[in-house]
């Protein structure tokens, strides 16, 4: 009876404070679905995908690429003709091969790999200036995880930049060199400018890079690019250029995202990509973003259908700024749809939403002409940037975007999420997890076909930092939270790390990041410890107990708990029997985050609870004494 009593309290009250306190409850401020032109610099595109309407011709030829796209040995030709015949309707695209580029891929024999404590380190070079990193879901290589990563030609500006494509079949712990990716001229990448995407389910499988980057040494042209690869049966690679419409030489593309909607479609899939993009205006830079569709990805010679000329809206500012993009795909019923962010640029306090069907055929699967802003979320006055999408590619409705917010006091991370397929019409929002000396930019990753979505930042400290990996399922609850994963004490700060995932049952925390310089690359996999005081120096938005660390112990372990009204605080100690052991706390206490070390040297070997009270809050923990 005494086990039951214990495990119903465990159930009950222990398992909502550890799974829900990260995320903030009814703090979100925006209610609308759908709010038109709703920026306050906001303009209308010139041909604006938002003219899009709906007709009974684009609902016949949408579903007629539905059906092919169901076979097992899909038409590819066909498909494309189907989809060119939507364009001429909409009029708002053009289909070119992506242009020939002067760089290449070559097959990779360096052995590029060392161990270091705690970490692998993958690359050894000097100056890094991107990294991505994709894994496997199905054939006999599933699990296999690929890393893409970029760095700087010798030379400084008078060679090309790099890239390197390796591979782990151990879970991350070694490393296998793949290909050379070597631009052209003396073409340098942006720093952090990077994204990838792995096709699988075909013949062969691909991996599609992008990124940003620019001309003479650095100092040119801003442009996109991006390099193909087949990675099984014979070596085959190309680097090519994205072809935009209307191209000249004052125009800047930059921040290339790319998607796929390879767990629905295995077969037949398409690839998305979003970029953001500025060129002259009256009387400054005009900021919007730009969009292009690859119906045909299982090759390395790819043909791009480039849509809208701009995405939905646009903003005008005096001196060029950073807008941040990206891109995730999902299935609301039986149309395959996208979600589009924009922050940074201009009203850069608040965060952007648009969506469109695959097909180009409209914005929204629900209402044409929908776009979703502003949200500012429970600190609408607070800057907001580096935002990242994340979805399951499936049906599940889980969006999550995760961003950078910055106050005058307050530098940290947090997200928004939703199970409404990217409406954000209701929202959760999580805690904002800071650090005294700031935080990284975030990356997540969502699960293939699944639910769950893993994210990584570092917490910044004067000589030390902490790399954080987060697991959340669409529903908010929390799974992993693992504790320092680096093994260096200071990331660089050009560009945050790379989260992804391995196949180990219960372990399968992976993340990639680089050293202060910046310099090398090093992969941190395993799952272990938990993030203490992860509010920050922030009034926590709600109380919580955490577990202890570590747990079992001996004889000492730290107890970390946070109290987001002022109050009478009583932490205390019990047996298995209930038979009160020790007080730890016993007073008022301020709103804030707390640890305490509980030293039990004078306990036997045991089993024994934990119990926080405070303003009608009641948590309880289980820690295990091993002498």
């Amino acid at each position: 009876m005494k086990n039951i009593f214990y495990n119903i309290v465990f159930f009950v009250v222990f398992m909502p404070s550890m799974l829900t306190a990260q995320e903030v409850p009814g703090a979100f401020n925006f209610t609308g679905s759908q709010i038109y032109n709703a920026r306050t610099d906001g303009k209308p595109g010139d041909n604006p995908s938002h003219e899009i309407t709906r007709n009974d011709e684009i609902t016949k030829l949408e579903n007629m690429i539905l059906e092919l796209r169901k076979s097992a040995n899909p038409d590819i030709s066909a498909i494309i003709n189907l989809q060119n015949r939507i364009s001429e309707i909409t009029k708002q695209s053009v289909t070119m091969r992506a242009s020939y580029y002067p760089g290449q891929v070559t097959p990779s024999t360096l052995p590029e790999q060392f161990d270091a404590v705690g970490n692998t380190l993958i690359l050894s070079k000097n100056n890094m200036k991107c990294i991505a990193t994709v894994t496997e879901f199905t054939g006999v290589t599933a699990g296999r995880i690929w890393v893409v990563a970029g760095f700087e030609g010798l030379g400084s500006g008078a060679t090309p930049d790099s890239l390197r494509v390796l591979y782990s079949i151990n879970n991350g712990t070694s490393w296998i060199p793949y290909a050379n990716i070597t631009l052209g001229g003396t073409d340098k990448i942006n720093y952090g400018d990077i994204d990838a995407e792995l096709i699988e389910g075909g013949a062969n499988k691909y991996l599609h890079i992008v990124y940003g980057l620019k001309a003479s040494g650095g100092t040119g042209k801003w442009f996109a690019g991006g390099a193909s690869i087949q990675l099984t049966g014979t070596f085959n690679g190309n680097v090519w250029a994205f072809n935009w419409p209307g191209d000249d030489a004052t125009k800047r593309y930059y921040c290339p995202r790319i998607t796929s909607d390879n767990f629905i479609w295995p077969t037949s899939p398409w690839v998305y990509v979003a970029v953001s993009f500025d060129s002259a205006g009256a009387s400054g830079r005009v900021n919007t973003q730009k969009f292009a569709q690859l119906n045909s990805p299982n090759n390395v010679n790819p043909v791009f259908n480039y849509k809208a000329n701009k995405i939905y809206w646009y903003s005008e500012t005096p001196a060029q700024q950073n807008l941040y993009t990206d891109i995730a795909f999902f299935q609301r019923g039986f149309i395959d749809s996208l979600v589009i962010s924009y922050c940074g640029v201009a009203d850069s306090t608040k965060a952007f939403f648009s969506k469109m069907s695959a097909s180009g055929g409209l914005i929204s699967p629900v209402n044409p002409g929908q776009y979703i802003g502003p949200i500012g979320g429970s600190e609408p006055n607070y800057m907001k940037f580096g935002g990242r999408l994340s979805s399951n590619g499936n049906s599940n409705g889980s969006i999550f975007f995760i961003f950078n917010q910055k106050s005058a006091a307050t530098d940290g991370v947090k997200y928004f999420r939703t199970t409404n397929f990217g409406d954000f019409n209701t929202v959760s929002q999580s805690v904002i997890w800071t650090a005294p000396s700031g935080v990284s930019f975030p990356d997540i990753v969502g699960v293939r076909g699944a639910s769950a979505h893993r994210f990584g930042f570092f917490f910044r400290g004067a000589s030390s930092d902490s790399l954080k990996y987060i697991s959340v399922n669409s529903d908010g609850t929390f799974g992993t939270v693992s504790a320092k994963m680096n093994s260096v004490n200071l990331s660089t700060g050009l560009f945050g790390p790379a989260a992804g995932l391995r196949f180990a049952s219960g372990d399968s925390c992976f993340v990639l990041f680089s050293a202060s310089g910046p310099v090398n690359l090093y992969s941190a996999q395993g799952c272990s410890g938990m993030v203490t005081n992860i509010g920050g120096p922030e009034t926590p938005s709600a109380f919580d107990l955490k577990q202890n660390y570590p747990n079992p112990f001996n004889p000492v372990t730290k107890i970390s708990f946070a109290i987001s009204r002022s109050g009478f605080v009583s932490l205390k100690v019990f047996d298995i029997l209930g038979k009160e052991m020790a007080i730890l706390v016993n007073e008022l206490k301020s709103a804030g985050n707390y640890s305490i070390d509980f030293n039990a040297s004078n306990l036997t070997s045991g089993i024994y609870f934990y119990k926080l009270e405070s303003n009608g809050f009641t948590g309880i923990k289980k820690m295990i004494l091993l002498k």
